[in-house]
């Protein structure tokens, strides 16, 4: 995998990301440009992560450790580049210039502005180890996101000190997670539940249908009556944190119905499915706490 930066005539970046399979070059191209004038001023060569942290809460310390309220955590290739905005662009244009990036093909994850993101100190070393990102709390933006085509997580922070010019960092990790069907295939089979974050749920429900409707299809084999298909509960767990538990409950539950709705809609399943909304929840190691846990029932 390799970043090509194209300076255009406007002046303008394309930070070009092109993924590269074991054997040679993948057809895949996936770009993410803002369209703001600006210089890199340090390039991350590429290069595999195991567990690769995604944050997708506020930062802050507590007793000296960095609180992570919220993170996914994945495997895959990080590539990242550090930019410096033309001295007269303003955060809000680069802020706008994201937005107008983001607006189509990506799905977001998390965002924050100014002081809801915490320290700033903690995002410029400790997240992304670029110490000239550091500014003030209160004029600093971070985004993270999702290709909507492809397993692409892209991350973008930036800052501005009042005598400096903004300077963001854009980074993108490939992921080499197993595909849906394997992971269902293993966890169902050998935990007896499957525990996926919901950005790998949502745009993949056809992926997650016909992944179940192999899986139930095993178990059915050698016959039976329908009253004795393996039964599985789908749990939605998130919400807005702003909204009553109550309230999170209902949203949550109206999200299991549509997917059981989407995931029933294949002819001949093989399993009695049923839906639940949990509402808002700890957090679990390793997942944010927006996930969909699919539950094998006695």
């Amino acid at each position: 995998m390799s970043f090509n930066v194209l300076k255009q005539k406007s002046g303008y970046f394309s930070l070009i990301l092109t993924i590269v399979s074991g054997l040679g070059w993948s057809n895949a191209v996936i770009a993410l440009e803002l369209d703001i004038a600006s210089e890199v001023v340090e390039v991350s060569q590429a290069g595999p992560v195991e567990r690769h942290k995604i944050f997708l809460s506020r930062l802050k310390k507590i007793s000296n450790s960095l609180s992570r309220d919220e993170y996914q955590m994945v495997q895959g290739v990080l590539q990242g580049q550090t930019y410096k905005a033309d001295d007269d662009a303003t955060l809000e244009e680069v802020m706008a210039s994201l937005d107008r990036a983001v607006d189509e093909g990506y799905e977001r994850l998390f965002e924050c502005v100014g002081r809801g993101c915490g320290s700033s100190n903690e995002w410029a070393n400790a997240v992304f180890g670029q110490p000239k990102l550091y500014g003030p709390e209160s004029t600093q933006f971070y985004w993270v996101g999702k290709a909507v085509q492809s397993q692409t997580y892209w991350l973008v922070y930036g800052s501005k000190r009042s005598n400096k010019a903004v300077h963001y960092r854009v980074e993108s990790v490939v992921s080499a997670a197993p595909s849906l069907k394997s992971r269902l295939f293993a966890a169902l089979s050998e935990l007896g539940y499957l525990r996926l974050a919901w950005s790998d749920v949502v745009g993949s429900e056809v992926e997650l249908a016909e992944a179940l409707d192999l899986w139930c299809g095993q178990q059915r084999l050698g016959g039976g009556a329908q009253d004795n298909a393996q039964q599985i509960a789908l749990a939605v767990t998130g919400g807005d944190v702003n909204l009553t538990p109550s309230a999170g409950v209902d949203a949550t539950e109206r999200l299991a119905s549509e997917l059981l709705t989407t995931l029933a809609a294949k002819p001949g399943l093989g399993c009695q499915m049923s839906a639940f909304g949990l509402g808002r929840l700890s957090p679990i190691e390793g997942l944010p706490s927006e996930r969909l846990d699919l539950i094998l029932l006695p």
